[in-house]
């Protein structure tokens, strides 16, 4: 069982949406369907190309009158840039991008709802959020992605983050480090922008399955994820590999010396070495390496 950690997330960025349309602008330009979110809940949504290739994986969290969006990391100015491309004359739309005064902790491990329960004492439902004041200090709980099996965001003013460090290690959450995150996101198979969330690859082809409505209305790119569901069948696939031996960067996956897809991310800790990658369909049931590497399914 993996004690519950934490680490600093703030590279991640985070804006805030106001105005009327707020939720209608993310709604017509992304995969899920944002309609009918209430105070308090959240959900994980897709920004694609017009040929349906991931420009980001958005989280989007909605309050009475203002909503919230979670961008990759240092990537909130560029997502910012584009949703304004998209306002029209009769948006009701504003955005600012707060990812500077905003502190993100990520919290994962077995029993970290255990160890926050000592703030809120009910059950978060997958992107869901709540706001509570600690000591003064007032905390967004936001119940994420699992990693070593669970996961949540704790989230503040930045000019908070020390305290909330020290809250956090207050109800017995140790301090973890990037690399152990590094290898236990990579051995959940969790994609992260920039690696496996990239403009190389469609959501569905990255497992995204959740993060896309297939019976909403249009939204950009979606003739191209909606025809590749109903072909049911992806030419690749995001899977995680276990290494016979570390491996200094990322590299092409190899069946019989010929490629067949490309490692994203690989990660080592202690003596364990894993990775994520995209794989061709056709070489699920392949003999693959990584370079001079031996790479086996996980």
């Amino acid at each position: 069982m993996m004690t519950p950690f934490f680490i600093d997330r703030s590279e991640l960025g985070m804006l805030k949406l106001t105005g009327e349309t707020r939720i209608d602008l993310l709604h017509r330009m992304s995969t899920q369907d944002l309609r009918n979110m209430q105070s308090g809940e959240g959900r994980a949504t897709v920004l694609t190309t017009d040929i349906g290739r991931i420009i980001d994986r958005l989280i989007v969290y909605t309050s009475s009158d203002t909503a919230y969006a979670l961008t990759g990391a240092n990537n909130a100015d560029n997502i910012a840039r584009y949703l304004m491309r998209f306002v029209f004359f009769n948006d009701d739309f504003h955005l600012e991008d707060v990812s500077a005064q905003t502190a993100i902790f990520g919290v994962y491990g077995t029993g970290a709802s255990d160890k926050l329960s000592a703030w809120v004492d009910e059950t978060l439902p997958l992107h869901h959020w709540r706001q509570v004041t600690v000591n003064g200090v007032t905390l967004y709980i936001h119940r994420t992605d699992p990693v070593a099996g669970d996961g949540f965001f704790v989230m503040g003013n930045a000019a908070d983050k020390a305290q909330i460090a020290l809250l956090l290690k207050s109800v017995g959450i140790v301090a973890g480090t990037q690399e152990q995150f590094d290898f236990l996101r990579v051995k959940e198979g969790q994609p992260i922008f920039g690696r496996e969330l990239t403009n190389d690859y469609i959501p569905l082809e990255t497992g995204l399955w959740d993060d896309v409505s297939f019976s909403k209305g249009c939204y950009i790119g979606q003739e191209i994820i909606a025809r590749m569901e109903s072909r049911g069948k992806l030419a690749k696939q995001l899977l995680q590999f276990k290494l016979d031996a570390p491996l200094d960067d990322v590299t092409e996956i190899l069946s019989n010396g010929k490629s067949v897809g490309n490692l994203t991310s690989v990660a080592t800790f202690g003596d364990e070495t894993v990775a994520l990658g995209y794989l061709k369909t056709r070489a699920l049931d392949a003999q693959l390496t990584a370079g001079e590497i031996g790479l086996e399914r996980i």
